[in-house]
């Protein structure tokens, strides 16, 4: 496990393409994961100056024989998703490890280094019970509210998912 740095964001934007293509194939059109998410190389500079602005602590990535197999960023909640008003929330903005890697314990390890174990939301597609079955073990449940997404020509329906302040251990 490591903090995310400039250098990484091809590596991450693999990840998260492949990611995409496993995770989402019943919900978006092969061609769209296909050829509708990389390539773009104004895509990969957005993600270095993304990693070079306070990525210390932001964003962590996991390496399985010294390849990137997983990553996630977290931070302050984002106003513009009207958070719930809970001191120091964070938001998990993004997290995908590779299919090898489920069941290893990297998800876990890798989303509690960026966002703590304090109060917290994310975003997830409603139609991704893998997904929404690992942030309930986490603590996460539906809070109520939800958007619409339009990507690669379908309209997705996300759900927000809230984590409270865990119990003090006695």
């Amino acid at each position: 496990m490591a903090d995310a740095v400039p250098a990484d964001a091809e590596a991450i934007l693999a990840v998260k393409d492949a990611c995409w293509r496993e995770a989402y194939a019943h919900l978006l059109p092969p061609e769209f994961l296909a050829h509708g998410l990389g390539g773009d190389p104004q895509r990969t500079e957005r993600w270095r100056q993304l990693l070079a602005h306070d990525a210390a602590g932001r964003f962590a990535l996991v390496r399985r024989r010294g390849r990137v197999v997983g990553f996630a960023g977290a931070g302050p909640a984002r106003a513009e998703d009207d958070p719930p008003r809970v001191d120091d929330l964070r938001e998990l903005y993004t997290a995908y490890v590779l299919t090898e890697m489920y069941g290893t314990g990297a998800a876990r390890a890798v989303v509690d280094r960026v966002l703590g174990r304090g109060p917290a939301i994310l975003w997830v597609f409603e139609d991704n019970p893998r997904a929404r079955a690992f942030y309930a073990k986490l603590g996460f449940a539906p809070d109520g509210a939800g958007k619409l997404d339009e990507i690669g020509g379908r309209r997705l329906s996300e759900i927000r998912l809230a984590r409270q302040m865990p119990p003090e251990k006695v």
